[in-house]
């Protein structure tokens, strides 16, 4: 809190000059109300010293206000207890109210029209106390806008803040998300290339230059959460050349994109990891061949993903567990539900004729030419 009143120096002229505009309000109409008294009683109107008058009154009060925002603002950074911090201020407000009058009226007789008439000591207290309820108040009052111009602005600068702190933490969170999942998605690619070398030696020559390419695209975005769509089907398509390499005839992958997804952004790695799970989970002895289709659909402005497989499908027993043990499933929910929070759909079904579905629905990204930060654009998606 100090540190932030520390640099409250433009906030203190803002503040200053709309209650001198305030006050300058109050004295042009007290003048006016002067004027009024003067009609009604039939006294014609000095207006020389009226204005005067007014203008010696805006000018002192002009001094005490400025005081009043300082001194009430170094009360902002005593921790005092509410009754405590009232009490000071009652007394202060007597103090200054008279100190402020006292002001008035002695400059006033120093520098105004003089007649010859001098206030006696009970006389200057007897006017004092018919405006002290003036001075009192106004004193009150500023020191009352002040206190909440400042938590006004408190809340605010502790809101921004916060919003800073949590898009920090999330963007930490979708970087130790994707950490993850990057040497997940290595080593089962090095477990493929493995179980190769001894039954084909060429082929596994061929998935490690593939896999020297894909690594190349992946660590080119490893610091982006989105990526253009069609760098994130390049990534893909490295990805399914491995796996094709290695199964041969036995896989089939089939691509369907329906609509224009020019500019359109999606999580980087968010494809693979299903595709991975589709081939990991979808062979079997009663499935020596896997079909994959893998559909992309622009709706309006939403963007669609469908991953489905004709192999076996997520056993029974592990049908209600996948999104808790399965590392690319869980990675896949927890980036989606950081990114884009309820506005996201994601589901991982077995189909009725056999095999699984993995269905995606995300607010549409599209890239932007400011540079914003990846996270930023995706907090952009959510409340545009």
């Amino acid at each position: 809190m100090q540190g932030q009143v520390k640099k409250t120096g433009g906030s203190d002229l803002k503040l200053i000059l709309v209650l001198t505009a305030v006050f300058t309000l109050s004295q042009v109409t007290t003048f006016f109300r002067i004027y009024a008294q003067h009609q009604m009683d039939g006294v014609p109107l000095d207006w020389g010293g009226a204005i005067w008058d007014r203008f010696l009154a805006w000018i002192i009060g002009f001094i005490f206000l400025v005081a009043i925002v300082i001194t009430t603002r170094r009360y902002l950074l005593e921790k005092k207890s509410w009754p405590l911090t009232i009490g000071i201020h009652l007394f202060i407000a007597a103090v200054v109210s008279f100190i402020w009058y006292v002001t008035l009226i002695s400059i006033s007789k120093l520098f105004g029209p003089t007649n010859g008439e001098a206030f006696a000591n009970f006389d200057l207290l007897y006017w004092f106390f018919m405006n002290f309820d003036k001075l009192f108040l106004l004193y009150l009052c500023t020191a009352i806008i002040t206190y909440a111009y400042y938590y006004v602005q408190r809340d605010r600068d502790n809101r921004i803040n916060r919003s800073k702190m949590e898009n920090q933490l999330l963007e930490a969170r979708l970087k130790m998300l994707q950490s993850q999942l990057h040497p997940h998605f290595l080593f089962n690619t090095l477990n493929s290339i493995t179980s190769l070398m001894d039954v084909d030696i060429h082929k596994a020559k061929i998935m490690t230059v593939d896999l020297a390419d894909l690594l190349r695209h992946v660590l080119a975005h490893k610091d982006v959460q989105l990526i253009n769509l069609d760098d994130e089907l390049a990534i893909l398509s490295k990805y399914v050349d491995i796996e094709k390499t290695r199964f041969s005839d036995d896989l089939e992958i089939n691509w369907h994109l329906e609509g224009d997804f020019k500019r359109v952004q999606i999580p980087s790695m968010l494809l693979q990891p299903l595709v991975e799970n589709s081939i990991k989970h979808g062979f079997s002895r009663q499935h020596p061949s896997l079909r994959i289709d893998i559909r992309l659909k622009r709706l309006k402005d939403r963007l669609q993903v469908i991953i489905e497989d004709n192999g076996q499908g997520i056993p029974q027993q592990e049908a209600g567990t996948i999104f808790e043990t399965g590392t690319g499933i869980q990675n896949t929910q927890q980036r989606l539900e950081s990114i884009y929070g309820d506005q996201q759909v994601f589901s991982v079904t077995n189909k009725p004729e056999g095999g699984v579905m993995n269905l995606i629905e995300i607010p549409l990204a599209l890239s932007v030419q400011s540079p914003l930060t990846e996270v930023s654009r995706s907090r952009e998606v959510l409340t545009s």
